[in-house]
């Protein structure tokens, strides 16, 4: 998909004219310079929660294709869709049928009107894929199911999945059969050395990429062999040589959820990205470095600094010169706001160091707003709080609408120079203005101001430099190169110059 920069030039300036483009003390933001390539930033949209465009109470299609303003205008260049496909479930990770849209969500119709209207904005779309596993009720495994059961095993369906007549671990029974299914038993996983299955999941994807879809999201990519790393791996690659076929530009990114090494092994594979899970979460790089950097064993958080830029390089060298994928929560996990207990100052710096990692970042509907999910998977996809009067679709008593939604609804936000909101659009802003940010190698250089890092990102004959003072408190940074082109900050604002350098607490400057 080529980038539409033109039209999209007029959106955002139409945009800017109604909206508050703030970035540290409500300053202008800088301009695009979008590159047309595969790094973009991501938004992950749960449809069944994100937008009711029919008043029904469930989020559909068309919802979507209403924000998709709402989402570019907050920078973002890319969605992610949680799956679409035919299902028996709200989440839709067990597929009915491949070729078909969820009718909860829409129809073909809404579908290719929500491709087209995206890339008119410049906004690529990927989908779920999910290939580990079908649903119990998929034509293919009833068929198989019936051969299996029958000992008919020249059936073409049967070797679709791995049956037995005894239980080996990971199977479940089938009245008189067992199948493999690690997650649920109304799962059953495909036999992804079959001929026929791979041949029906290349025609899947040549279906999708048809349609326009830019790319997929790849589920459970460690489950496609269980146990082997290795052959889970080689299909990883074997989808992206697939997808290729169909779009040259295709984009992959798999789930691994799973440390550094083994997310360093499927890189191996040749798909274009991994997420980053050791980013993510309360043990994760960024929670642990604000941790430190809010209450540092020494005076000024000098070791926060050491650790961010040290977690900088683990991105960068776990992709293996692929595409990073980092994040801070998403569909699985505890929403991010409550990781970091609801505190505006870590939410915000949070994303303010997600968005300095070199990579593609994702980020969770509703985190911009900071909105609140964990326990079980419907507490993590309540209803996208549009407006103040917007109750949850997940769990349906409107009454506990309070636990999730602790801050000001988008409506709200949006006029507020200074929330959360508007801080992501201005970490956005910086990733697109500059492509070394995503793009760039980064090195850190000398800062004598303890507390603060410096570190330079260089891409082709292009370079940054970004400074982030780790500290509370407000430190004049000196002794750098570059003029300052955007400050962000959790409050207050930055001036000067790289030779003279005044950051508020918890503030990145962008030198250029």
């Amino acid at each position: 998909m080529k980038r539409v920069i033109k039209s999209l030039s007029a959106i955002v300036l139409c945009l800017c004219l109604l909206l508050p483009m703030a970035a540290c003390g409500g300053e202008e933001l800088p301009e695009e310079n979008i590159v047309d390539d595969s790094y973009d930033n991501y938004y992950e949209i749960f449809p069944y929660s994100f937008c009711d465009s029919d008043g029904n109470g469930i989020g559909d299609l068309n919802g979507i294709t209403e924000k998709l303003g709402y989402v570019r205008d907050l920078g973002y260049t890319g969605i992610w869709l949680t799956p679409i496909n035919k299902t028996v479930s709200y989440h839709g990770y067990d597929v009915t049928d491949y070729e078909a849209i969820n009718p909860t969500l829409g129809t073909m119709e809404d579908f290719e009107k929500l491709l087209t209207a995206a890339h008119e904005k410049g906004i690529r779309v990927i989908m779920d894929l999910v290939v580990n596993h079908t649903s119990n009720l998929h034509p293919w495994f009833q068929k198989g199911l019936a051969a299996a059961r029958k000992g008919d095993t020249s059936d073409p369906y049967y070797e679709y999945y791995n049956f037995s007549t005894t239980q080996p671990d990971g199977y479940e029974k089938y009245g008189n059969v067992f199948a493999e299914a690690r997650f649920v038993s109304g799962m059953p996983d495909l036999n992804l050395d079959s001929e026929a299955v791979r041949g029906e999941i290349s025609k899947i994807i040549g279906f999708w990429t048809g349609k326009g879809v830019d790319g997929f999201r790849l589920d459970a990519v460690r489950y496609y062999y269980y146990g082997d790393v290795a052959k889970s791996a080689a299909f990883t690659g074997w989808i992206k040589q697939e997808a290729v076929k169909y779009n040259p530009n295709a984009y992959i990114v798999g789930e691994d959820w799973s440390s550094a090494s083994e997310i360093e092994q499927f890189y191996g594979s040749g798909a274009d990205s991994f997420f980053c899970f050791p980013t993510q979460g309360a043990d994760g790089y960024i929670n642990q470095t604000i941790s430190e950097a809010m209450h540092p064993v020494e005076p000024v958080p000098a070791q926060a600094a050491t650790r961010y830029f040290n977690s900088m390089l683990s991105v960068t060298s776990m992709a293996k010169g692929h595409i990073p994928a980092p994040f801070l929560c998403n569909h699985d996990t505890a929403r991010i706001a409550g990781v970091l207990m609801s505190d505006v100052t870590r939410i915000k710096f949070a994303y303010g160091l997600l968005s300095m990692y070199t990579g593609n970042t994702f980020t969770y509907y509703g985190d911009e707003i900071g909105m609140l999910g964990s326990a079980n998977d419907p507490a993590k996809r309540v209803g996208m709080r549009w407006t103040d009067d917007t109750s949850p679709i997940y769990p349906p008593d409107a009454n506990t609408k309070f636990q999730y939604y602790v801050f000001d609804s988008v409506e709200e936000q949006l006029k507020d120079g200074d929330s959360i909101l508007n801080y992501y659009k201005a970490c956005n802003r910086a990733r697109n203005a500059f492509p070394a940010i995503m793009r760039g190698t980064a090195e850190r250089i000398p800062c004598e101001t303890e507390g603060a890092l410096a570190v330079k990102k260089t891409y082709g004959d292009s370079s940054v430099t970004i400074v982030i003072n780790f500290s509370s408190e407000k430190v004049q940074v000196g002794g750098l190169e570059g003029e300052l082109k955007q400050g962000i900050c959790v409050s207050g604002s930055v001036s000067g110059s790289g030779s003279s350098l005044s950051m508020p607490g918890f503030s990145i400057a962008i030198l250029a």
